[in-house]
């Protein structure tokens, strides 16, 4: 047993009011009980800034490797569709440890970094069409028509896909997420998700195979040409898997970021009026935008060795949730912690995960955030949120909006 005396929170993460605000729950939990046996998670959570920390810089005592044990179980209960979906995401960088982890990332980070830094143009002229589309509207849905294409139409540029393919890419990846992500075991988003990975796997097996014909500048001819140089060179199964995992992480995270801060900077018109009135704060505002409600709500490891975190025993083969949403609100570390502040320096923020695994698109979501942001702003002076009865997703390892109804209001002069 892992009752803990006086327990007496045993949160449960598919509750609408605990989704929409789960901070109150986190903070009480921080607070009175920081290493927390979670009865609906069947895992410990970790809330205080520090513990979560130390497990996300142990990758010896605190594995990424989460996905097997999920496929032996699925396949002991006869769960052969989740099993599948699941088989399809072990080479994902994400669920490695080293030595396997040392092989993928620094092909990845060959490919995909260097194709950051001349994406700014297409970024600016993506956000004026997205924003041109919409400009006579007194209503919009900011995920919907901004938040969500944006994103998925700079990674689509990225890898060299046809432009046209974008609706179907993320139709899939919103599939996968949707049972990846989700909070709970879900028979029919489990059918769907397999649907879905089937039609990713076939669709990149193609596309690499093209590329390994006529390269390009894109990522994917990147990744297949450091792929071939690397000491143990990349099988063909290892691209088209990390294809999937670009191509899904690539864009979830910005969509949050711009749709989680125009909502929170609405909601906080002083902090709104202080960007508008000092745009130069963008880099800033960002950062503390990312702290104060972070996409990667929580990140999973399980557990090498029989181990210790903050005095608590914790045994080999237990799961850990580091909460970063939690430890991103923590006061030892940010004061007045559960205030917006655009003028915050926002050191020791958790927002892109820390260690071996920090977020390889961190550098992506944070340039699109700094353009999207200030030029809806700025198309928009007068936006106002349409309803406070929003739907979040339903998921406790990322954290977004699934819609954000706005009106416009009297719009700046193009």
């Amino acid at each position: 047993m892992h009752q803990a005396a006086g327990q007496a929170l045993d949160f449960d993460l598919t509750d609408p009011a605990v989704k929409a605000n789960p901070y109150p729950v986190l903070a009480r939990l921080r607070e009175s009980q920081p290493i927390y046996w979670s009865t609906a998670l069947k895992g410990w959570v970790l809330t205080r800034h520090a513990d979560v920390k130390h497990v996300l810089v142990q990758p010896r005592q605190f594995s990424s490797v989460r996905i097997q044990p999920f496929l032996d179980h699925m396949r002991a209960r006869g769960l052969d569709a989740l099993a599948e979906v699941g088989e399809s995401v072990t080479k994902w960088v994400v669920f490695t440890d080293p030595p396997y982890h040392t092989k993928l990332r620094p092909v990845l980070n060959q490919a995909f970094l260097p194709a950051i830094a001349g994406m700014g143009p297409f970024i600016r002229e993506t956000v004026d069409t997205l924003l041109a589309k919409i400009s006579d509207r007194d209503r919009f849905d900011l995920m919907e028509d901004f938040a969500v294409p944006l994103p998925t139409m700079v990674i689509v540029r990225m890898f060299g896909l046809p432009s046209g393919d974008a609706i179907r890419i993320k139709h899939w990846s919103d599939e996968l997420a949707s049972f990846i992500a989700g909070s709970r075991l879900d028979p029919q988003k489990a059918e769907r998700s397999t649907h879905a990975i089937r039609a990713m796997r076939d669709y990149f097996t193609e596309a690499v195979r093209q590329r390994a014909r006529h390269r390009g500048e894109d990522v994917i001819s990147r990744m297949i040409t450091f792929g071939e140089k690397a000491a143990v060179p990349f099988t063909e199964e290892e691209y088209v898997q990390t294809c999937t995992l670009l191509i899904f992480a690539g864009h979830e995270t910005t969509t949050d970021l711009i749709g989680n801060g125009i909502y929170h900077l609405l909601r906080n018109p002083e902090q709104l009026a202080l960007l508008r009135e000092n745009p130069e704060r963008i880099d800033g505002a960002i950062e503390e935008l990312l702290r104060y409600d972070n996409p990667a709500a929580c990140l999973v490891r399980v557990t090498l060795e029989d181990t210790a975190i903050g005095g608590q025993a914790i045994r080999k083969g237990e799961r850990v949730f580091c909460m970063v949403l939690a430890a991103n609100h923590d006061s030892a570390v940010f004061a007045d912690a559960e205030t917006l502040d655009l003028t915050r320096k926002a050191r020791g923020s958790l927002s892109f995960g820390f260690g071996l695994h920090v977020c390889l698109g961190a550098p992506l979501a944070r340039l699109e955030g700094r353009i999207a942001i200030p030029a809806l702003l700025a198309r928009f002076p007068n936006l106002k949120i349409a309803t406070e009865d929003l739907i979040w997703r339903d998921a406790y390892v990322v954290r977004g909006i699934t819609s954000l109804p706005v009106i416009a209001g009297a719009r700046a002069a193009v």
